[in-house]
Order: structure tokens, then sequence, then C-alpha cells
């Protein structure tokens, strides 16, 4: 039989399985309304679900049972394709590890052993956490080892970039649909999604207004608050995207993920006889540049490049800060 109680302003439930107590959250705030609710739908479903078997003392299972649940929860998320290839990388660590066999001491080495900064360590230990929450709430676990999960100290990452020389011999050597990106992302230190999502109207006097992104083949919203911006962007760039401009919803139309122009990015570099480095080192030229040569302040910088916070442009960037400032110009050339 099972029953309805309150503990604090919540509502729970109360029943009995093979003999074992058990005792769950409805997270229904104590009303009238949800009282009647959990009466007349929760219980009278949860009793024949007890009669039938289908609810019965919870085995252990393992971490990989859970995160195929836990895939199946976030396949809507606008992040997902992102996002997947951290969480099958912690899957690859823990999925045949019975969940009530994984310790704190597991989790905080895990995380701690990883050889990136803090900052990004955060998106291995959430998906921990979310994983072995499902275990929590399927009555296997108890309590969530991957809770409060302190980290160790930063591994410093260097920060690649071009010199105002490197730039100007790549962009002279440019070709095609790549030319057009180059010269957006070294002048307004533009994500690639945030790029490749641009329309003909999101690029009007001397500003460019980010609203979307496009990555994987998928149209969304910018991630945070502060990405949804405007940038302002140098004549001359604007006209070299005037001439791609064509019937296509999308400037740069088909291409509607970078890993498409990171094909085509490594011939450049050789053809200019520069070190290989990432596409997105771009975006990191454009903010070295602009703190080195004082044309910014830190937060000034921080809202050019949408982050959430002024302490994660100053956490990639500490080490190419001036002291310096001007005003930045309305058709500044960094690289002129």
């Amino acid at each position: 039989m099972a029953n309805c109680f309150v503990r604090g302003n919540k509502l729970w439930v109360d029943y009995y399985v093979e003999g074992n107590r058990i005792r769950k959250a409805t997270g229904l705030e104590d009303t009238k309304a949800n009282r009647s609710f959990v009466k007349k739908d929760i219980i009278p479903k949860l009793s024949a679900m007890i009669i039938t078997g289908e609810i019965h003392q919870k085995q252990p299972k393992t971490f990989g049972y859970y995160f195929d649940i836990f895939l199946t929860l976030k396949d809507s998320n606008r992040s997902y394709f992102v996002k997947k290839p951290i969480w099958n990388k912690v899957n690859e660590k823990f999925k045949n590890l019975d969940v009530d066999k994984i310790t704190r001491l597991d989790v905080k080495s895990y995380i701690n052993s990883l050889p990136i900064k803090s900052v990004s360590k955060g998106a291995y230990k959430t998906v921990l956490k979310e994983v072995l929450e499902l275990a929590v709430d399927d009555g296997v676990l108890k309590t969530n080892p991957a809770i409060n999960i302190k980290l160790h100290g930063d591994v410093q990452e260097n920060i690649q970039y071009f010199t105002k020389e490197e730039v100007k011999l790549i962009l002279s050597r440019a070709e095609g649909i790549l030319k057009p990106y180059l010269m957006l992302a070294f002048h307004t230190g533009m994500r690639p999604e945030e790029i490749l999502g641009l329309q003909s109207n999101d690029v009007s006097d001397g500003w460019i207004e980010i609203k979307r992104v496009r990555t994987r083949g998928r149209i969304d919203i910018p991630k945070t608050r502060n990405s949804v911006r405007k940038v302002p962007c140098p004549s001359f760039v604007i006209n070299e995207l005037e001439q791609i401009k064509s019937d296509h919803l999308f400037l740069f139309r088909d291409i509607d993920d970078a890993t498409k122009l990171r094909r085509i990015w490594p011939s450049l570099l050789k053809k200019c006889e520069l070190p290989k480095r990432k596409l997105y080192s771009a975006r990191h030229t454009f903010a070295t540049i602009m703190l080195q040569d004082g044309i910014v302040s830190i937060n000034e910088l921080a809202g050019l490049l949408g982050h959430s916070s002024p302490k994660i442009t100053l956490a990639h960037y500490a080490s190419v800060i001036d002291s310096k400032q001007i005003d930045l110009g309305r058709d500044f050339n960094l690289f002129g």
C-alpha cells in the first residue's frame, strides 16, 4: 500500500517493495491540488506497478546503462552534438563499471587528471554528476559521488595566434569561400558557428548582428545571452561579403559546419609555409591583437567576443594584456 506524506514543503510517497520500505519525492509542492493529484493519479499507478512487478528492488547497473538514458534525455538539447564528444569520453572511462562501485575518489581522480583548464573540466564533471544522479533517481544509489567535487588548479593552455604579418600573408593567398570567412574571423573574432549562421540582413551600417549559430547542419540561438550581440565590422570586410551574396538564405551557403572549412585550411597554411594551427586561432588572433595594441579593455573585449563574463576572457588572454587604451575606430584595420 502506498501513502502520501509531507517532508518540508514537498509531497513524498511511501511504499513497500519485497518487504523493503521505499520513500520517493514527487517534486510537487504541498498544495491541496497536488495532494489530490498524488492520491488520485500517482498512488493508484504506483500500486498497480507494484502488483504487476514492474517495480522491484533495483539491482546495480553499469554507468553505461544510465549513460544511454542520459543521452535519450539530452537528445533535444541544442548543444547535443557539440557536447557529445565530451560525454562519450566520460562514458568510455566508466561505462563498464557498476555505478555502486564508483567512488567519490574515482570521480575526483579522473576529473583532476584531465590535462585541461578547470573551466573545461566542468563539462566532464557535469556529465558524471547527471548520469550518476539518474542512478540515485532509480534507487540504486543513495548519494551521488560526483557532487561537490573540487577541481585542482588550471593547466595553462597556450593560446595559438598569428602575427600581423602572418595574417596578411594568409589573407593574400586565401581563395574561394575561405577568404571572406577568414576576413570575418580575423577582424571580428566571431566564432565559426556564428559566422556560418550569418544571413545577408545581419550585416548593415558597419555592424554585424549575431543572433543565430549554425553547426553540424543545425540552426540554433547562441548558447548564452551575451553571445547575442552586435560587433563592428570594417567596410573592406563588408565589401568582401557583398561578393558572396546569393539567393541562398545564408551568406556561406551550404557550408553548415566549420569542419568543411578545416579540410582546406591546412592546405592554405602549407602554401603560406606556416605551422599547423586550428582554424579557431583566427578568433584568438583577433583577441590578442586587440589587447596587445591596447585597442580595447578586457571588459570591452569580453563584449566583442560574446563571453558570459570578463573573467573568462581574462583566463584566456591575461598574458597578452597591455596597459595602453585607445578608442576602437569605426573602420579599423588591424592588419593594414
